[in-house]
């Protein structure tokens, strides 16, 4: 995967979750084809944490499950860094269990929030283009 595309909607709804839960880190996934999302599934931080996130593992079984009903692929999961970085950090990179899946990273500039994709692999990160339309 060179590049992610969401669309507008889709992205306002992933920021508007982010910022709904702030301070705390918040989480998600983002499902579709072709590399361009259709879907965001929005899960709740067990942690409550403004440093760390880990996904409900409940949530997550029934977005997992909601993405292959819809014949899906895994496009991407997000999550807040409230205090930055705007890029993954150590603990992302070492707790990462999805190979070839982007990693949506949103953070806060400017008091407003962006989002960087990247791919980790081999205990690395790359940034790829985010296309939003």
């Amino acid at each position: 995967m060179d590049k992610l595309i969401i669309p507008v909607d889709i992205s306002m709804k992933v920021l508007y979750h982010v910022n709904e839960k702030f301070p705390e880190e918040s989480c998600g996934l983002l499902a579709g084809f072709d590399n361009k999302v259709t879907i965001e599934l929005p899960i709740t931080n067990q942690l409550h944490s403004p440093i760390k996130y880990f996904m409900d593992p409940m949530e997550l079984f029934k977005a997992l499950e909601k993405i292959e009903t819809l014949k899906l692929d895994l496009l991407g999961i997000f999550h807040s860094h409230p205090k930055g970085p705007p890029n993954p950090s150590e603990t992302d990179i070492k707790e990462f269990l999805y190979p070839g899946v982007a990693t949506i990273i949103c953070y806060p500039e400017s008091n407003e929030w962006k989002m960087k994709a990247f791919l980790i692999e081999n205990g690395c990160y790359t940034e790829i283009e985010l296309v939003m339309f």
